[in-house]
């Protein structure tokens, strides 16, 4: 099992956006006869310190966010969506595919895209559709896939919990 950290980048991309923290972490500490640092606590501190600067993302930091906006979007679209909402959901999911900053992570979702194209005829199949994606980015990774029902969905990207509700606070006082 590879998992996230172990994909290599792709051959033509060497931006801060196709690379890993973590395995940049891990390569330092290899190089170093791992002084650099000689627990895994310590090694957690000193990626959470490269995470707190204010550097650039990396591959695993802007899929997480990535996923997190392309779920949220599908888990707010209309369940009955007009032409023009169906045109603006196809046009965001072609331009995630077009633009995102990670080379080959752009070009395996472009690809994914193209060979099931995304469903858009209600929330529930653009969601379900999305959860589908994703868990195809997860297998290629090594990753735990995620179960795509809608009321799972929901519950993670629209509804939530009892414990994500926020306590009943009156502006009256």
């Amino acid at each position: 099992r590879g998992g996230v950290d172990s994909m290599p980048p792709g051959p033509d991309c060497d931006e801060p956006i196709c690379a890993s923290k973590s395995e940049l972490m891990r390569k330092m500490m290899a190089k170093s006869g791992g002084r650099a640092a000689s627990t895994s606590a310590e090694s957690k501190d000193a990626h959470s310190s490269l995470a707190a600067v204010d550097c650039p993302p990396d591959r695993d930091l802007l899929g997480r966010h990535t996923w997190t906006l392309l779920h949220s979007t599908a888990a707010y679209y209309p369940e009955n969506p007009d032409d023009e909402q169906r045109a603006h959901a196809r046009a965001f999911v072609h331009a995630i595919s077009s633009l995102y900053p990670c080379a080959w992570c752009r070009e395996d979702f472009h690809t994914s895209a193209s060979h099931s194209p995304p469903r858009l005829e209600s929330r529930t199949d653009f969601s379900l559709w999305m959860c589908e994606m994703h868990n195809h980015v997860n297998e290629k990774l090594g990753k735990p896939l995620f179960k795509c029902t809608i009321s799972g969905l929901d519950r993670r990207w629209r509804k939530g919990g009892p414990e994500c509700s926020l306590p009943d606070i009156s502006l009256d006082d």
